[in-house]
């Protein structure tokens, strides 16, 4: 044992031992590793970082100088949150003059990070945000190696409303699609309950009379005298409906004569007193466009005359050089023009779009004291 140990003792003292090489190999390459990391890797990799920051602020450099007139505001902040840039678009926004420092909190409050974590973190985050009245999609960038975060306003205001609109306009024209339809179906059954209360009972009545035998020749007279009234009454009746459904006087004498003529028979059966005026030559217009105007003309005397609990009304026809202006006023209790469509005026709401059509425009005013007008101006040519 001893002798063992003595032996492995010897080998420690001598210098030409192969451990002791080993060791030094170990040695020599640490220092070598070492070496390299100080000289060459840690200065590259700071060189990098300097590099990566240059570029970086030759990147804000430029954005810097596109950011003033970008329509949308632009904010940098610090680790903490406050205010160290902002353009003309924020200044506006958030009234940020003389401004700069103050926490970003305090001008657009519910923008709340962890600045610093969020910038440490490199983070990209991307929300929707609502100020005011104003809607915006708000991007949030943090930049580590400058220590600072941009956030980027994106105004969607006009996009959200136009999403608004549409989504109202496909509303109202699915109410006025089933206001049409229930229009057409009343329609049908005005005329169907016309054609067998006046005319189905005068033929009715016709028949009757031609099937009593005469006895002498005064009852043969009466006889004919009352199938005559009866025949001239089903004539009178069956042109109203024929008006109605098509005036024959448009076609023949146009749209001023047709509404006058419009005018008179709703003066019979109603208790407002009504006038029809012209200023200027009328002229004449295609016929699909004064028979759109007949109908839009019908039915606002349709609304006055049940709705408005009119006394009087005017249809005036203005006749220009290159428009046709009719305006039609009465001195009814009015209605909210700002809810048509909560009202359910799909009448209105059909007019309006006839008139679209044919490039026109209109305009109703209405209130308690003054009643309803309504303007409609259409240029001759229609396209």
């Amino acid at each position: 044992m001893n002798s063992e140990l003595l032996h492995y003792l010897s080998l420690l003292k001598d210098p030409y031992n192969p451990l002791y090489y080993a060791l030094l190999f170990i040695v020599l390459f640490i220092f070598v590793i070492l070496l390299i990391y100080r000289k060459i890797f840690i200065p590259v990799n700071k060189k990098h970082e300097i590099e990566k920051q240059r570029l970086e602020l030759d990147n804000l450099r430029i954005i810097a100088a596109f950011s003033d007139s970008d329509p949308n505001p632009i904010i940098r902040t610090d680790t903490l949150g406050n205010i160290i840039y902002f353009n003309k678009s924020a200044l506006l926004l958030f009234d940020l003059k003389d401004r700069q420092n103050i926490n970003i909190a305090i001008v657009a409050p519910g923008l709340n990070f962890e600045f610093l974590k969020e910038i440490n973190n490199g983070s990209n985050i991307q929300f929707d945000w609502n100020f005011g009245n104003k809607f915006f999609k708000v991007y949030f960038y943090g930049i580590k190696t400058l220590r600072m975060a941009r956030i980027y306003f994106v105004d969607l205001t006009e996009l959200n409303n136009y999403e608004k609109q549409l989504i109202e306009s496909g509303q109202k024209y699915r109410d006025l699609a089933f206001y049409l339809q229930d229009h057409l179906e009343t329609e049908k059954q005005r005329i169907g309950l016309e054609l067998h209360d006046s005319i189905g009972q005068n033929l009715l009545l016709i028949q009757n009379n031609l099937n009593k035998p005469a006895f002498d020749d005064k009852k043969q007279s009466d006889a004919y005298i009352e199938l005559d009234n009866t025949i001239s009454s089903t004539i009178e009746d069956l042109r109203e409906i024929m008006f109605n459904l098509r005036p024959r006087i448009l076609a023949d004498m146009g749209l001023l004569s047709a509404v006058r003529l419009m005018a008179d028979n709703f003066a019979k059966n109603f208790q407002a007193s009504g006038s029809v005026e012209h200023v200027g030559s009328p002229i004449k217009m295609a016929d699909n466009v004064e028979l759109y105007l007949f109908r839009i003309i019908q039915e606002s005397l349709s609304n006055i005359l049940k709705h408005s609990q009119a006394t009087e009304y005017i249809i005036q026809f203005f006749y220009s050089i290159k428009h046709l202006k009719i305006l039609i006023t009465d001195n009814g209790i009015g209605f909210d023009t700002g809810n048509i469509l909560k009202l359910k005026h799909y009448g209105l709401l059909n007019m309006q779009e006839r008139i679209k059509t044919l490039n026109g425009k209109m305009n109703i005013n209405s209130s308690n004291q003054d009643g309803t007008s309504l303007i409609i101006e259409l240029p001759y040519e229609v396209s």
